[in-house]
């Protein structure tokens, strides 16, 4: 899709230079259509943890889009994205993964960011998808292509979901996925080490209690001059201000746990890359302080279709769609191009 057909398509939606006129075309077009379309879903999954999931449906869908957010985040941080691909004749199914959104928190601060095991997010995926299948087929009478968009940690769940389950998907979008977290001036081996050792501690000591890990902490709003994921101020007021709204989705620092289990699982999506068989199209944020992007580099040369790459949009933030226009654009351009070529 060219960039004129894309802006027509979209009608023309203000740049998010225009701060006023942006805002206004989110509360005023993309929510009352969130409001309208958007379904919740619980599923009951092992060890008495309820998921949420969302379904957005709109007419004559031609495809479904699978959308595995990132940590800390939910489906309310996604309605500008839902839209867009209503306009353009996708259905989106996002999931809350387990102890962040508006799923199950899985410790007794409701703001830790933890995990018993990655795993459970794969496998939570993967029920998520089933369902998303079954009403899929039930809503509009028949099967349609399952195309997949993941952020972040959402996007080492969906590669491990794909290398590991049977599975659909025709084709898929990671956008900063992590596959390495950047951990500044301490080597990657002593801040693994730290991690699993204090996960280890953690789980001896106080194993229904996950602690936060040192540095970390609950909820905090950051302001926009010193954040580290986007550089649009319209979409990050925005977003902050829907967590304001709904502040049971706030997600402070990660537990120990998590961090260890996560970096665990960066390098397995990398050593189970070979067994994803379907187009895979890599997103790289050429400014991103939080995902190593050594890794993604690593896993994409590991993939085994060989027409999945690694696309770099310069100077961008980690967070893709939420980023300024200039960043955003060719973000949304390449996921929209992934998926015609592919089909």
């Amino acid at each position: 899709m060219s960039e004129i057909d894309l802006v027509t398509a979209l009608g023309e939606k203000p740049s998010d230079d225009n701060k006023s006129a942006w805002q206004a075309f989110f509360n005023d077009t993309i929510m009352p259509f969130w409001r309208q379309h958007v379904q919740m879903h619980d599923m009951e999954r092992p060890h008495h943890v309820t998921l949420r999931y969302f379904h957005i449906f709109p007419k004559n869908a031609k495809a479904v889009v699978l959308l595995s957010p990132g940590r800390i985040e939910g489906a309310i941080k996604y309605p500008e994205l839902v839209w867009e691909l209503a306009q353009l004749g996708y259905a989106t199914a996002i999931v809350d993964h387990r102890g962040q959104g508006y799923s199950d928190r899985l410790g007794a601060h409701e703001h830790n960011g933890h995990v018993d095991r990655f795993d459970d997010f794969v496998d939570d995926f993967a029920a998520f998808t089933r369902a998303t299948e079954a009403a899929v087929k039930e809503h509009y009478g028949q099967a349609l292509p399952l195309q997949l968009v993941a952020h972040s940690m959402g996007g080492a769940i969906a590669a491990l979901y794909l290398a590991r389950y049977p599975h659909k998907v025709k084709n898929a979008v990671l956008c900063s996925p992590m596959f390495g977290i950047q951990t500044g001036k301490i080597p990657h081996w002593l801040a693994a080490s730290f991690a699993h050792a204090g996960a280890a501690l953690n789980n001896l000591l106080m194993p229904k209690r996950p602690w936060f890990i040192i540095g970390t902490g609950e909820y905090v709003e950051v302001p926009f001059a010193q954040n580290e994921l986007s550089q649009s101020l319209a979409r990050y007021q925005t977003f902050r201000q829907l967590y304001q709204q709904h502040p049971e989705v706030k997600l402070g620092g990660p537990s120990f746990r998590w961090v260890s289990q996560a970096l665990s699982a960066s390098r397995r999506a990398i050593a189970e890359a070979a067994d994803i068989h379907i187009p895979v199209l890599v997103l790289q944020a050429g400014s991103d302080s939080v995902v190593d992007p050594r890794g993604q580099a690593e896993f994409v040369c590991a993939l085994s279709h060989p027409k999945s790459r690694l696309e770099i949009i310069p100077g961008a933030r980690h967070e893709l769609f939420i980023e300024a226009d200039a960043y955003r654009q060719p973000t949304l351009q390449q996921t929209l191009a992934w998926f015609q070529e592919s089909r």
